[in-house]
């Protein structure tokens, strides 16, 4: 295996590409990614990975495409990896019932010639092929070498090995004339993590720069939207009223906390019910814009940051210090929610107490027309599994509502006011927008209380 890096900055998060058959970094180029240094892997004659280049990082998240999601199955596991997507492609790349048929499998590699391996590229790439095409032939491995790959994949993967990496998303492009998308559903359906299903109006090939962009959205982005939308927010953020309301009644009602992190305080809405509920002393509050200072009488602390580095910084800096950390709808945004519960829980004391909502995977479902690569929600069982190892879970509660709006204007006034909903597509015109955009949303949020485990 090939491992070739188009970004190492000293950054502590990595992007780790595991590219389709055929293709090298180069192909790759676009998926730069602001905060994140990026590797690629290719060239699968041999599963050789250096699990060395992962030590430097606290958080890498996967994206695999074709060929590439069988590679990682391989040579990765749940405990490297913070997020793992796969894009047409599966754990048994050459199999009749969950892969790409044996026969057409073997066909390609017996047949494989310049001419041949310039039609299969038509085929995986679609309409698309005219403007990859330089980028494919661009790419480094030749005729024998793409042969030999496939023959050792294809004797390779007879010997069952899959599930012992999360996959948290499965792409599935229903044109793909690559790997059979029914093929590709049943694998996945039958998957022990049972990742979420999003189908694509897309050949095999798949831009993963677009994906990427959207999985991982950069912070600054982030902050600038909720910081624009800020002024009509509290107007607008009905369900987020009412998921706040239902987070803070699952809260003790003592007020033993008198020093408190909130993360993502916005507005101030948990803010003030935090305040009059616990009076704490001095609140913490962190957020990627400035928030300004609210009508409260504990001493406040704005820290303008990332909450998730920030949260391990002062983990490591004042273990042990913190009273209660809360959270209203931010955390679905974090790239490694299992590591910022383990930061959590070692900035608070023991017996401290998280007290936090975040979304569901079927939350915004009906904007997954409009922008199919969206945020990537993590299901109530794998967070449950991550909380469960440095947490006595007190209570979790789901709250769902569905919004309805007169028409699809009103819709995406209430995504622009309230800053949420899920990437557009690109080069969308208004009109067009407009006409895909849904007159409902549902919010399908899950709350959290939990208190920290005595023992680290």
């Amino acid at each position: 295996m090939r491992i070739e890096w188009l970004a190492k900055e000293g950054n502590n998060r990595l992007i780790l590409i595991f590219a389709g058959w055929g293709t090298d970094a180069s192909f790759y180029v676009g998926c730069l990614h602001e905060g994140w240094d990026l590797a690629v892997a290719s060239g699968y004659s041999d599963l050789s990975f250096p699990d060395d280049i992962l030590l430097p990082y606290h958080s890498v998240v996967v994206f695999a495409w074709s060929m590439g999601v069988y590679a990682a199955s391989r040579v990765m596991t749940s405990d490297r990896v913070a997020l793992a997507l796969a894009v047409n492609g599966t754990e048994s790349p050459a199999d009749d019932r969950s892969g790409i048929p044996t026969a057409i499998f073997d066909g390609t590699a017996d047949s494989l010639n310049e001419r041949n391996l310039m039609k299969f590229r038509r085929r995986m790439t679609g309409k698309d092929y005219d403007n990859v095409r330089t980028r494919l032939e661009g790419c480094v491995y030749g005729i024998e070498q793409l042969r030999d790959e496939l023959r050792w994949i294809r004797q390779e993967s007879s010997v069952s090995y899959g599930g012992r990496l999360r996959w948290q998303r499965a792409y599935i492009s229903t044109g793909d004339l690559i790997f059979p998308p029914e093929s590709q559903r049943r694998a996945w359906m039958q998957n022990p993590y049972s990742p979420e299903i999003v189908t694509l109006d897309a050949p095999h090939y798949v831009d993963m720069s677009e994906i990427i962009h959207s999985i991982l959205p950069a912070g600054r982005k982030v902050g600038e939207r909720f910081m624009k939308a800020s002024p009509t927010y509290d107007s607008q953020a009905h369900a987020q009223r009412e998921i706040t309301r239902h987070l803070a009644e699952l809260g003790p009602k003592d007020d033993a906390y008198r020093r408190v992190v909130e993360i993502g305080p916005g507005t101030g809405m948990l803010t003030r019910i935090i305040d009059e509920k616990w009076h704490p002393t001095v609140m913490e509050l962190v957020d990627l814009y400035p928030t300004g200072r609210f009508d409260i009488t504990a001493e406040q602390r704005l820290h303008i940051a990332n909450a998730e580095e920030w949260i391990e910084y002062m983990a490591e800096r004042e273990p042990g210090s913190i009273d209660a950390i809360v959270s209203a709808s931010a955390i679905q945004w974090f790239a490694d929610p299992r590591r910022f519960f383990r930061n959590a829980a070692r900035l608070l004391r023991p017996g401290g107490l998280l007290l936090c909502s975040t979304f569901l995977p079927d939350n915004m479902k009906e904007l997954q027309r409009i922008s199919p690569y969206g945020l990537v929600y993590r299901s109530r069982e794998e967070l449950e599994e991550y909380l469960d190892e440095y947490f006595h879970t007190a209570k979790l509660s789901e709250k769902r509502i569905e919004m309805r709006f007169d028409n699809a204007r009103d819709t995406l006034r209430h995504l622009r006011q309230t800053g949420v909903g899920g990437t557009a597509r690109a080069q969308v015109s208004i009109s067009a927008l407009l006409g895909m955009m849904p007159t409902e949303l549902t919010y399908h949020a899950l709350c959290i209380a939990a208190e920290r485990r005595n023992t680290d």
